[in-house]
């Protein structure tokens, strides 16, 4: 729909006019139903031709039937031209008709042939125009003109509630007919156009038999455009193309427009929603109702008989919630568009009643309507485009896609019929003899239109067969949840028998609440043989309309007749049963109740019917009387079905004969229902048992899902029923009790917060949702929302648009010009009816549940308005909000149209991403540091951090050399100082950030938020980009999202690296390459010779002596782009220094050493302090692993003089606990245990200050190992109760994949020299740089001489095992040796 306007803002009452034509807004509102009136004009019908093939094409190529709102888009977009074109003409569009539009030029009769010259000039101008418009499916949309002048009626219809208007005349019928015979580009004039038109202006073509022409060209421009301004003068506003979409407030003339309005749309207007708002995505039932009239109906007769089809057509649908949409007669003969399902009238059972009311319809209008000739009916079912067609001051609201055309097609192609589709048919599920398969016939523009039936209607053949109970009782799927149900007709059962006084038990619930399986189980437990008789049934809706129904059921399956398939057994069972019971004079009376054939009696002939029926009802009971043996039962499930003569002689039956009955039915005064003064009377009885089913209870639910798919209650974890993807195929396909599970189970599992289509991680499951029918969960949900006011659904839809979870600030964003207090009085709603739940902003604790469930009734107005204002209060404190049932969010979210989806997923981005950055402990920023800045301008800077920059840089810059300048007078015999003058910094630092966050007074303000602000920031803004297919955006926060996760939350690292290792292993070049190449993108070169990294090894440690000696002042280039740059770069090189270091070939130590030190020179160059110290670290333990003592004790001084300048917050804090981290482990290795322990604790308490799980795992580790290899047991003991199996695991692992790569290595080898074995050399290579396990080695080399038979050798390394662990502390070491030399 086009939006020039936008800028006009449109009253009330534009909104209305502009859903009815000029001639209802400025006609006459003072006459009654029905009335007609005539004038002259002239008629433009437009049709698109090659729209019912786009329809084809689009639900062919778009999955999930999302077809109808491409196809929506397209024609509206087309059509909105094409009315602005007419409205610019001064024409008025009287109708829309999916592709086609009616437009009028209202005119006296001395001015049809100048009115005619404008029409035709509107024509050639859309044509030329708009005449082809390519799709983007590659086909082309053309327009086909007719063209009609003359006499025409305005017909209004309906009554006080609903109008409607339709036109009719020879001018409408013509130009029809003109439409007809265009072709694609065409404009034709109706014979009495021509006649009228000036002919002098105009080329024409003769068609052949035909009275009608087709226009050519204008020969000569008309006077009359000379003449005439377009737009008008009064209209010479660009944006003002109508003045019914600007009228002043007029009370009266508001309240005439409302009845042509429907109400779905007048309460979407009513609560100022936007245009654009009233149109969504939904599954509806359409019924087309065609009436063709004879030959010699004049427009009185037309009149009255439209009327009376809409008195009945509205009187039949609307109380099931059916709407008629329009009414037209500028196709072939009268059509009424009716709809089942829209927005607010969801009901779960409208394929049924769009039947039946299609056949009361069709009975009523074929039989007592005048003249007309033929009625026929289609009807169909499924998703269509519901909203707004037209242009912004000119529109109307209806239904456009695929199963709209085929109901279209339908009633045209089958007349004289009630025809539906195959998803009707099924949906319905009313009994097959009801429908009759019809001939398939070839459809204008329909490709595979599937099976069509006849709708025959309901009838009583063959009906006593039909009531069996659905539910089959099974040993293996025991009934849950219902003991005290089936305790109490146990009880009264047995007090039946005692009393033989008749007693009724009657169950009330819900849909989904297990009535029909507790009927089951009942029958099974009255059955006795010999003793009790049980006679169960279930009936359908329709029984209700056939009379005696549910007796004759009974009563034919309590003699047995319901199991013959011939009149002749029925007879002689009934023959054979009710001799001596019933005279055979009157079994006659029998024979429409049993369909049997009797010879009729002289007796009952002269009967009337009156006195028959009550034969028969006496007969009935004298049956019933004479069952002596046996205690009879009756059980009768959805007992609402119950006809009014069957309640009347149940009520008769239960006063004179002793009889048990047992009814399960939904609530009695449910959607309106009212009983018949019998069925009022057996329920108030005092033999009447009450009880009303409580809905069951989660983990009840879950057992029944879990025993319906035949799995065990623990394939469902959580709240996510999930079934085994190899269960699935095999169980769901042979268990037929998965069927019963659609209809029952799913709206329990829907209540109950146990459905979503949300995968489970990690899983070779799928959501149990997965497996069952999405339109009948969507039909549920789609109930639940249409029961909401309009504010409260579009609070949920613009919701759904957001998550499951969402913020009430970013909520109120994306609303459409709503106000605080109108959201959170609309919350409060929806939060006191469950639809959500709220939670304060921190921590998502959930409010005090008397403010979140439903709230108590109370018996003055109040109490209830006092509550309600308290549950709001609550409500505006709740920052973070969820759906309690993400189905409904997901049902909520599939309404809206694609480019409503889009713009609203922009509005989400666009508040969220200045929200995306760490968080203010954190130092803000990208996750991944200066991310943004290194995507060449592609994210737009949302915020800047540069005045920040420049402040803190000089700063930086001399702390810098003044460290470099005091370096030197480092020595090395003052480390060990060093580190104990920074672990009494670390204490100082634990006490003052201790003792702040103690004083803080609100708790956990000084806490990082970066994972709430992931979870609810970045996450999310991935999401909404991947909406808008902007991929770069949704990678780059997918991106920034997986950093802060590893950071913060989930360590995936520690299985990624044992990955990439176990890869560099068998293929080291790969790394090798793409390391090299992401170096080049990043325009660093690295060498691939020992050569080029021994010269290069020689300019870059210039470069950095340089920089000590402030002979080079680093420049730091312009812009944050640089400084992502060397942030990757430093980041690649770690990697590639550390992937080096894996190979055991001495050349490569080279290319390790020039790997760390380029670390280093980009980490100085970028002048982050963070950086600058962590590659200080890998520096130091580059060296380490090399065995250069004396280097890498200087870089780790450099690194802990570096940290004293960092602030205590933040980032500075977080780089203080990692560089105590590093000490602690290399302090580990080197076999200070005493202070790896100390730094290890340390960082241990700021780690959790800093709530960084993941680096705290990693910390505890070497804490662990620490204090194990110094046999610390009851130290160890208190550690080990954070991650036990993980520590355990890969300590045992470590020593066990050693010991058994040596011995492998030893034995497969067969060389008794250690030193000339190359993995034994690999591995003591390797140990060089972990000094505390030289005791082990030792150790295990006194082990390999024992077995070679060298005992002195052996008893050697024994004692070089005791030097080397008291040398570096490994006192579990010892205590083994010594355990080994008394053995050896």
């Amino acid at each position: 729909m086009t939006n020039k306007n936008d800028q006009i803002e449109i009253s009330t009452l534009g909104k209305l006019a502009a859903h009815v034509p000029d001639i209802i807004v400025y006609g006459d509102f003072a006459q009654e139903m029905p009335f007609i009136e005539s004038f002259d004009g002239v008629l433009l019908f437009m049709d698109i031709s090659g729209f019912t093939a786009l329809t084809e094409k689009f639900s062919m190529n778009t999955s999930l039937d999302r077809g109808a709102d491409e196809l929506t888009q397209t024609l509206n977009h087309y059509v909105g031209d094409i009315v602005e074109e007419v409205l610019v003409f001064g024409g008025d569009v009287l109708k829309f008709a999916g592709d086609a539009l009616l437009a009028l030029w209202k005119v006296e009769r001395c001015h049809l042939n100048e009115i005619i010259t404008l029409a035709l000039k509107c024509s050639f101008s859309i044509q030329q125009e708009y005449g082809v418009r390519d799709t983007e499916v590659g086909l082309e949309l053309r327009v086909k003109i007719g063209l009609s002048a003359g006499h025409i009626s305005k017909v209004v219809i309906g009554d006080n509630r609903r109008q409607h208007f339709v036109v009719t005349g020879r001018a409408v019928e013509e130009v029809r007919l003109a439409q007809n015979l265009a072709k694609a580009s065409e404009i034709i004039l109706s014979p009495n156009c021509w006649e009228l038109c000036d002919r002098n202006l105009i080329e024409v073509e003769k068609i052949k038999n035909e009275r009608a022409v087709k226009v050519g060209t204008f020969l000569v421009k008309s006077p009359f455009f000379s003449q005439c301004q377009f737009p008008p003068s009064h209209l010479s506003l660009p944006e003002i193309l109508r003045t019914a979409s600007i009228l002043g407030p007029d009370e009266e003339l508001e309240k005439r427009l409302r009845k042509y309005v429907m109400k779905n749309v007048l309460k979407k207007i009513d609560d100022n929603q936007p245009l654009e708002y009233l149109s969504e995505l939904r599954p509806v039932t359409i019924v087309f109702v065609n009436m063709q009239f004879e030959e010699n109906a004049n427009t009185h007769h037309v009149c009255k008989a439209i009327q009376d089809a809409n008195a009945m057509i509205s009187g039949t649908i609307l109380p099931l919630s059916g709407n008629i949409n329009k009414v037209f007669m500028f196709d072939k003969g009268c059509t009424f568009l009716c709809i089942f399902g829209l927005p607010g009238d969801k009901q779960a059972d409208e394929s049924t009643n769009a039947l039946d009311s299609a056949h009361k319809i069709h009975a009523f209008c074929s039989t007592a309507l005048m003249k007309v000739k033929i009625v026929s009916i289609g009807v169909t079912g499924g998703p269509v485009f519901c909203g707004v067609v037209g242009h912004r001051v000119r529109h109307e609201y209806t239904v456009i896609g695929r199963k709209v055309n085929l109901a279209a097609r339908m009633m045209m192609f089958y007349p004289g019929l009630v025809s539906c589709d195959a998803l009707t048919y099924s949906k319905s599920k009313l009994p097959h003899y009801f429908f009759e398969e019809l001939p398939l016939v070839e459809m204008k523009g329909v490709v595979n239109p599937g099976t069509v039936y006849q709708f025959l209607g309901i009838t009583e053949k063959a009906m006593i067969y039909k009531a069996y109970l659905t539910k089959e009782r099974s040993e293996l799927y025991p009934l849950l949840g219902r003991k005290k149900e089936t305790d109490i007709f146990e009880n009264l059962l047995e007090k039946f028998k005692e009393t033989k006084i008749s007693h009724v038990i009657i169950y009330e619930g819900l849909m989904g609440y297990g009535k029909s399986q507790l009927v089951t189980e009942i029958a099974y437990l009255g059955q006795a043989p010999g003793q009790n008789r049980v006679v169960a049934m279930e009936l359908t809706k329709i029984n209700a309309w056939q009379n005696f129904f549910a007796v004759r059921t009974l009563m034919a399956m309590f003699l047995g007749v319901d199991v013959c398939k011939t009149y002749d057994a029925r007879q002689y069972i009934l023959l054979s049963k009710l001799r001596g019971v019933i005279e055979e004079q009157y079994l006659c009376l029998f024979n429409n109740l049993f369909h049997v054939k009797f010879p009729t009696s002289e007796v009952v002939s002269q009967m009337d019917n009156d006195r028959k029926n009550k034969e028969i009802e006496t007969m009935l009971l004298k049956i019933l009387i004479n069952v002596k043996k046996e205690v009879l039962i009756f059980a009768i499930d959805e007992a609402q079905f119950i006809d009014k003569a069957s309640w009347d002689f149940l009520d008769n039956l239960l006063k004179n004969v002793p009889i048990f009955v047992v009814m399960a039915l939904s609530p009695i005064n449910h959607k309106g229902r009212t009983l018949c003064s019998s069925a009022t009377q057996i329920l108030n009885s005092p033999s009447t048992t009450f009880i009303k089913l409580r809905e069951l209870s989660p983990s009840i639910i879950i057992q029944k899902a879990c025993q319906d798919l035949g799995v065990v209650k623990d394939a469902c974890p959580g709240n996510l029923l999930a079934v085994p993807i190899r269960m699935k195929a095999r169980r769901i396909s042979r268990k037929c009790k998965v069927l019963s599970f659609k209809s029952t189970n799913l709206k329990l599992l829907f209540q109950a917060n146990y459905l979503t289509s949300s995968k489970l991680k990690g899983s070779d499951t799928v959501p149990l949702f997965s497996q069952f029918d999405f339109g009948l969960s969507l039909g549920i949900a789609l109930a639940a929302l249409d029961n909401m006011n309009p504010s409260e659904q579009m609070v949920v839809k613009c919701a759904a648009v957001i998550g499951v979870t969402f913020t009430t600030e970013m909520l109120l964003y994306i609303l459409p010009e709503w106000t605080k207090r109108k959201m959170y009085q609309t919350l409060a709603a929806l939060v006191e009816s469950r639809i959500f739940k709220c939670f304060y902003s921190k921590g998502m604790e959930m409010i005090e549940q008397h403010y979140c469930i439903l709230l108590p009734y109370f018996s003055d107005l109040g109490s209830v308005i006092s509550n309600r204002l308290k549950l709001e209060e609550a409500v505006m404190h709740c920052k973070i909000m969820e759906f309690c049932t993400p189905l409904l969010q997901e049902a909520a979210y599939e309404l809206w149209l694609k480019n409503q989806k889009k713009a609203l997923h922009f509005k989400c981005a666009s508040y969220l991403k200045w929200l995306a950055h760490r968080c203010k402990c954190c130092g803000e920023g990208d996750f991944i540091p200066y991310h943004r800045y290194a995507v060449d301008g592609m994210l737009q800077k949302f915020y800047s951090q540069e005045d920040k920059i420049k402040n803190i840089k000089e700063d930086k810059l001399k702390l810098l050399w003044e460290l470099m300048e005091n370096y030197f007078f480092f020595i090395f015999g003052r480390a060990e100082n060093s580190e104990l003058e920074f672990l009494k910094r670390m204490d100082e630092i634990i006490l003052l950030t201790g003792m702040s966050k103690k004083r803080t007074e609100t708790p956990g303000s000084q806490d990082c938020e970066c994972k709430e602000i992931v979870e609810s920031v970045t996450v999310p803004l991935s999401q909404h980009y991947l909406a808008l297919g902007d991929y770069s955006r949704a990678f780059y926060y997918l991106l920034e999202s997986a950093s802060a996760y590893v950071n913060h939350s989930h360590n995936y690292m520690v299985s990624l690296l044992g990955i990439i290792k176990e890869i560099y292993k068998k293929n080291h070049n790969f790394f090798y390459y793409y390391l090299s190449k992401a170096l080049s993108l990043l325009k660093k070169s690295f060498p691939i010779t020992v050569v080029g990294a021994f010269c290069m090894f020689m300019v870059e440690t210039s470069k950095h002596l340089s920089h000590q000696n402030k002979q080079t002042l680093w420049q730091i280039s312009s812009g944050e782009k640089r400084l992502a740059i060397l942030f990757q770069q430093g980041h690649c090189l770690s990697l590639l220094w550390q992937l080096f270091n894996l190979d055991v070939a001495r050349n490569k130590k080279t290319f390790t050493r020039l790997a760390a030190l380029m670390q280093v020179n980009c980490a100085e160059e970028s002048q982050d302090e963070s950086q600058i110290i962590s590659s200080y670290m890998d520096f130091s333990l580059c060296y380490q692993m090399m065995g250069c003592q004396h280097e890498w004790m200087k870089y780790e001084l450099m690194a802990i003089k570096r940290s004293s300048h960092l602030q205590v917050v933040g980032g500075g804090l977080l780089t203080i606990a990692k560089l105590a981290s590093s000490l602690a482990y290399m302090k580990l290795c080197l076999g200070n245990m005493l202070l790896a322990i100390q730094l290890g604790y340390r960082a241990h308490e700021l780690y959790e200050q800093l709530k960084r799980p993941n680096l705290d795992a990693n910390v505890l580790h070497d804490i662990f190992k620490a204090l194990y290899l110094s046999t610390r047991y009851l130290v160890v003991s208190f550690f080990l109760s954070f991650f036990l199996s993980f520590f355990l695991s890969f300590f045992l692992s470590f020593f066990l994949s050693f010991f058994l790569s040596f011995f492998l290595s030893f034995f497969l080898s067969k060389k008794s020299d250690f030193q000339n074995n190359r993995v034994g050399w690999e591995l003591g290579n390797h140990l060089v740089q972990y000094p505390v396990y030289y005791s082990r080695v030792y150790h295990l080399k006194a082990y390999v001489q024992l077995m070679l038979g060298n005992d002195e050798l052996s008893q050697n390394f024994i004692e070089k095992g005791f030097y080397s662990s008291d040398i570096y502390g490994n006192r579990l070491e010892r205590s083994w040796l010594e355990i080994s030399k008394v053995l050896l």
